[in-house]
């Protein structure tokens, strides 16, 4: 089980569905700090369910079993974050600090919805706003180091707007940020965290968003097929980048900045300063370019394989027109157009106070084989993610849950009489269970304090507990609870967890 919460207070973290605030989520609880996210609801769920799928993720790539944050749906680009006279009372009543990681990463100013500067810039100001209302005064603003600019030479972590040439809208929105971060009079503490190119996670080469580094690889795979009956000469794809392949760029796994960064909250000595988390051996183009190339060219001669075996075996092949290599290549120029201040040589970013902060976690080298970990899981999975056919679960244990006690509650109960229950993984979450005379009377969102006893276990134990699937002591049998609290108010918890079971409620199972 994972290791309870030791904090009354929590974490508000925004941009929890990216692929650096799911590591966050992580790191954060794991270190024994209670979270509570903001999430937008999209077209394929609402917010819990999208932190469900996040949740999965790290169980099924990771083998993690995540404790579930206290879920607020929101949006960042609404007046007051689109968020309820509840959520916004529950949040000036259990928030200390606030992590804020959303960001649009469009790059150029896109007319429709004016992003990236909607959420970069209007986003934030919204989260000034709820910390000033809810008289939140210590936030971490996730920042970039590419507010440098076009700039060359040594960029200092002191150093933000000195009239440099911004490369694109993405940079310019993220200066305006940050100024309005840092310069917030109402806060105590501005914490500002600067990842320069965040790839996925050093073990599995796993991440959820597959552009920026991706780019190249993702525009260049649709003509792998036309390169079948082409000639890819070594080295095209540097050509038609225009690199000479010496351009440096600073490229960062997520799950180091996500250590980093959890070290660096954690620690209230070290907030107040700005922290360039960036690598000391950057990769150079050249590198990126060689192992792209690599893996078109094994693609390229699996499908010449398959070709023949479907010849061999009768199978008419697939007709496909001859490539035109000038033409292919002004087609990915085209396509990469938008990127080319991205690819240029990157500054050389100071590190002072990341070193001094973390001296014993520098950033992993992204090299040959962490790269071709990282473009290989984007081609396994078709730069997509979730993977297509994803299963939904049978049964999620919040709407049991609910089912049983009502829906949980913003406001915190009428009594004293209490009980904490948090559930991890996908479908699970943090409650406080109001009792009366031992038996549960209402369900709030959120644990109680730290002092109340608690009860944690797995999302799907304690959906098996309600369906009548398992005993609470068969659960406890195998390990599945643990219960803080001395030995009379874990009696007091167990009881209540245990009046959940359908023999309790008067309901009789096969």
């Amino acid at each position: 089980m994972p290791r309870p919460a030791r904090s009354d207070s929590y974490i508000l973290l925004t941009g929890a569905t990216g692929l650096l605030g799911r590591s966050l989520v992580r790191d954060l609880a794991a270190k024994g700090q209670r979270v509570a996210v903001i999430v937008r609801g999209s077209k394929s769920g609402d917010a819990a369910s999208r932190v469900d799928e996040l949740l999965r993720d790290w169980q099924e790539v990771a083998g993690a079993h995540v404790p579930c944050p206290v879920v607020l749906e929101g949006d960042l680009t609404a007046d007051g974050l689109g968020l309820s006279a509840e959520q916004r009372a529950w949040i000036a009543a259990n928030v200390r600090e606030v992590v804020h990681s959303a960001a649009s990463l469009v790059f150029g100013r896109r007319e429709a919805d004016g992003e990236p500067y909607t959420s970069n810039v209007g986003g934030t100001r919204n989260v000034l706003a709820l910390c000033r209302d809810a008289g939140i005064r210590r936030l971490h603003h996730v920042s970039s180091a590419y507010v440098a600019g076009l700039r060359t030479g040594t960029v200092r972590e002191s150093e933000l707007d000195v009239g440099q040439t911004s490369g694109n809208d993405y940079e310019r929105s993220k200066i305006v940020s940050e100024g309005e971060a840092t310069s917030a009079e109402f806060l105590d503490v501005v914490t500002v965290h600067r990842p320069s190119i965040i790839v996925g996670d050093v073990v599995h080469g796993f991440t959820n968003t597959f552009h920026g580094f991706y780019r190249p690889l993702r525009i260049v795979m649709p003509f792998v097929e036309a390169f079948v009956d082409a000639t890819l000469p070594r080295g095209s794809l540097l050509a038609v980048m225009g690199m000479d392949g010496h351009e440096a760029k600073n490229l960062v796994p997520v799950d180091w900045v996500s250590a980093a960064m959890t070290r660096i909250i954690g620690d209230e000595s070290l907030h107040g300063r700005t922290y360039h988390l960036t690598s000391s051996s950057p990769t150079t183009v050249g590198t990126l370019c060689r192992v792209f190339e690599q893996l078109v060219f094994e693609l390229v001669a699996e499908r010449r394989r398959q070709r023949a075996a479907d010849a061999a075996a009768g199978v008419d092949p697939t007709v496909v027109s001859h490539a035109d290599p000038e033409a292919l290549g002004k087609m990915f120029l085209d396509q990469m157009d938008v990127y080319r201040a991205y690819w240029r040589d990157d500054p050389v970013f100071d590190t002072t106070n990341t070193r001094s902060a973390v001296p014993d976690l520098p950033a992993p080298p992204v090299d040959e084989p962490l790269i071709r970990r990282l473009c290989s899981f984007a081609i396994d999975n078709r730069f997509r993610w979730p993977p297509a056919g994803r299963r939904q679960p049978l049964a999620s244990a919040r709407p049991l849950l609910e089912g049983l006690l009502g829906e949980a509650e913003w406001a915190a109960p009428r009594t004293s009489r209490v009980v904490g229950l948090a559930a991890t993984g996908s479908g699970g979450g943090q409650w406080t269970i109001a009792i009366e005379q031992g038996q549960p009377l209402s369900l709030h969102m959120g644990l109680p304090a730290a002092d109340v006893p608690t009860c944690w276990l797995a999302a799907s134990a304690l959906t098996e507990l309600i369906e009548g699937r398992a005993t609470l002591d068969a659960l406890r049998g195998r390990g599945g609870v643990l219960v803080e609290g001395d030995e009379a108010a874990r009696r007091v918890a167990l009881d209540v967890l245990g009046s959940l079971a359908p023999a309790r409620r008067g309901l009789v199972t096969a």
